[in-house]
């Protein structure tokens, strides 16, 4: 099997749900002698998890890392900051292939675990969409659940809580962001927020300062601090553990992971924004960022793929607030807060229903003055045209991933 035929397997699989007994006969004995970081949460864990594996490389680990986002497979495995061997993944797709068909979500974890063991991982740190899949990992000594929000679509702050507490397990110690819904675990760490200090944040830059580790992020806002302070205490969780991490490498570490999925400022005159967002949640860390810098004027470009919790998203966008909070507050309508964006363009993912991009329209006007385009790079030069200060482009990973190709070829 090539590589091209393995991304292409991964991607061909169902959605669903695996038992962790199943998952477990799917790993090879060498992936069982890897100690496993999960990350789990609402928003958060692409951060949390890219700065904590960069702090585990610079202490001299081999480290292996798990993405769960929308590029092929064999981009979002990595050995030490690489992409993993083209050789290791086929080999696991071809194994995977031949036994009882697994769910996306278990067949990339499974896939992944193997590739850490032959690639002879230390520890691998893994982003669990649902974190029941953390049972099936063999050992976990450090876990983590980033914050916890509103989804947008069905599930409560309790019930998301109790779905993202499924990443840990007795004797492990888990590390929580600040400000977090209480949950019962083995051991629980949590950053304080008082100690999150922002220096610069109005210029569009991040220097963090917490419990003494002082360092410049590439990752904006009040939510990527607390990413940083978690990354910090579980690579002193892991010391608690009896790996060796230096305060040197916490800080190389940080300083070194380069920004591809947070709020990404590509250049400031024009200002260019963007932003993987696509929860409320999200949607209420970017808009705290856009304030904070004070910025006006803006055009977005916004390109969710799907209609549930469409409604939710644009009201926090406009609002900064949730969506209990909005019925709280009488004096917040639909419409009439003062935002960053003048103009706001749909893009609407290939193979759309007509008749859902309608709605989706529809919701937005709710909240903006929103038009719809065909495809990308006619909805940039439009919201470009209707611009007096930059662009904003967000609404999810493939939307910020293609605009980042697209504008880098202009």
């Amino acid at each position: 099997m090539t590589i091209e035929q393995a991304n292409a397997y991964f991607a061909s699989l169902p959605e669903g749900f695996a038992p962790a007994r199943q998952l477990q006969e799917a790993l090879s004995a060498k992936a069982g002698r890897v100690d496993y970081l999960g990350v789990a949460g609402t928003a958060g864990k692409t951060t949390a998890a890219a700065l904590t594996a960069a702090v585990l490389r610079a202490a001299g680990l081999v480290t292996g890392s798990y993405h769960a986002g929308c590029e092929p497979l064999s981009a979002r495995i990595r050995v030490n900051g690489e992409p993993v061997a083209p050789e290791l993944l086929a080999q696991a797709a071809e194994t995977l292939s031949a036994r009882e068909t697994l769910p996306r979500a278990a067949a990339e974890l499974a896939a992944a675990a193997r590739c850490f063991g032959e690639a002879g991982c230390a520890l691998a740190v893994v982003e669990l969409p649902a974190a029941g899949l953390a049972e099936a990992l063999p050992k976990m000594p450090v876990c983590a659940v980033t914050s916890i929000g509103p989804d947008g679509i069905s599930a409560s702050l309790e019930r998301s809580a109790a779905l993202a507490a499924g990443v840990m397990r007795k004797g492990s110690i888990c590390v929580t962001a600040p400000e977090q819904p209480k949950a019962v675990v083995s051991e629980l760490v949590v950053p304080d927020p008082v100690d999150i200090t922002f220096l610069e944040a109005e210029k569009f830059a991040s220097r963090v300062d917490y419990g003494g580790y002082t360092v410049p992020l590439a990752f904006l806002g009040r939510h990527a601090a607390g990413s940083a302070a978690i990354a910090v205490e579980l690579a002193l969780a892991l010391c608690k553990k009896g790996y060796d991490i230096s305060d040197e490498a916490i800080l190389e570490g940080l300083a070194a992971v380069e920004n591809r999925s947070s709020i990404r400022v590509l250049s400031q005159r024009p200002l260019v924004v963007l932003d993987a967002c696509r929860t409320p949640q999200q949607a209420i860390a970017l808009l705290r960022v856009l304030n904070m810098a004070k910025v006006r004027h803006l055009s977005a470009v916004i390109g969710l793929a799907e209609e549930e919790g469409a409604e939710a998203f644009f009201s926090a966008l406009e609002s900064g607030l949730t969506a209990e909070t909005q019925k709280k507050d009488r004096t917040t309508m639909p419409g009439r807060s003062e935002t960053p964006f003048d103009k706001v363009v749909l893009v609407p993912p290939a193979g759309t229903d007509a008749a859902m991009t309608e709605r989706l329209l529809e919701k937005a006007r709710y909240h903006f003055d929103a038009e719809l385009c065909g495809s990308l790079a006619e909805a940039v030069n439009l919201a470009r045209a209707n611009s007096r200060r930059g662009l904003l482009i967000c609404g999810g990973e493939a939307i910020a991933l293609e605009a980042a190709d697209l504008l880098a070829e202009k």
